[in-house]
């Protein structure tokens, strides 16, 4: 349960920084924009499948097929927005503390790519790690950097890296034992995973009942089938975008603090001071500890 306090603690720290900072806000009403842009995409060739082929098996396996399609695509969205997020979010809770050299040309939506293929590897690597550590237990240690994968977006985004060189800084800062603190100690990804998808789900039953509603098998209409599609698609598209914005948002901000506490316990080696590896002030806040920053209360 003390996990769950310091998660919504957290949660609540971060939209109320939000509020104060509207470019915390930007990255949120990006990933509407993008989505909608998706579902108003993906009505064509669903619209194409419904005149075409009405409500034949291989018309509903197909329907089926890309709606599972544009859920990865919005999911993915949301992975890459989550990045620009990491980077306002490193900017207002960054301390005095010497930081990564960043390209401020750099510092916007050149990393999509890699966040879509992260976005489509990451399942990969999980299950490649849990069928070692089953069958092959010596191959398993390859692999303990995914322990601390959640830190990925964080390092792509703001020290400009591509996968693979993200995948070795992870692995050096596992390695150097920077990471102080188990992320599941307070359990923000649980809530926001939670929230999102419920949502999704939620999203997902109410654009059926919507299409059915409006286009049971029994209507042969083509109009009507297409009216149901787009009418659908809103419905379940909106509050899963809500769901996949609200966990991308949390979720970026919880790992950036996570990052930002790693680079303060190098920089606490590099210079003898212990009092600066302690984690950014607002997760400080949520831990109830101290910290000697107040910059992101500006």
């Amino acid at each position: 349960m003390q996990g769950l306090t310091y998660a919504f603690r957290f949660i609540r720290a971060c939209f109320s920084l939000a509020l104060k900072n509207p470019r915390l806000r930007k990255p949120g009403l990006y990933l509407l924009m993008g989505g909608v842009s998706v579902l108003v995409v993906w009505i064509f060739p669903l619209g194409v499948v419904t005149a075409l082929l009405g409500v034949r098996p291989l018309a509903m396996a197909l329907i089926g097929l890309f709606a599972i399609l544009l859920l990865f695509v919005l999911l993915a969205l949301g992975e890459a927005i989550a990045m620009e997020t990491c980077l306002v979010f490193d900017d207002l809770i960054r301390t005095e503390l010497p930081s990564p050299e960043i390209n401020p040309e750099k510092r916007s939506f050149t990393h999509w790519g890699k966040a879509f293929l992260w976005a489509l590897i990451l399942p990969g690597l999980h299950t490649i790690q849990f069928v070692d550590q089953v069958f092959r237990p010596k191959h398993a240690s390859k692999r303990d950097w995914l322990g601390a994968a959640y830190l990925m977006l964080p390092v792509i985004s703001i020290e400009d890296r591509d996968l693979k060189d993200a995948q070795e800084r992870i692995t050096d800062m596992v390695r150097n034992h920077l990471v102080r603190f188990h992320p599941d100690l307070v359990r923000v990804r649980l809530v926001a995973g939670v929230v999102q998808w419920t949502l999704i789900l939620c999203g997902g039953a109410l654009g059926v009942w919507a299409g059915l509603a409006i286009a049971g098998p029994e209507v042969a209409g083509v109009l009507a089938r297409l009216l149901a599609i787009a009418i659908g698609l809103v419905l379940g598209g909106i509050p899963a975008l809500l769901g996949i914005g609200f966990g991308g948002f949390c979720r970026a901000c919880y790992y950036t603090s996570l990052y930002q506490w790693a680079l303060n316990v190098a920089f606490a080696r590099l210079s003898g001071d212990t009092g600066h590896s302690l984690p950014p002030a607002i997760l400080s806040q949520v831990l109830r500890t101290t910290h000697p920053s107040k910059k992101e209360e500006a």
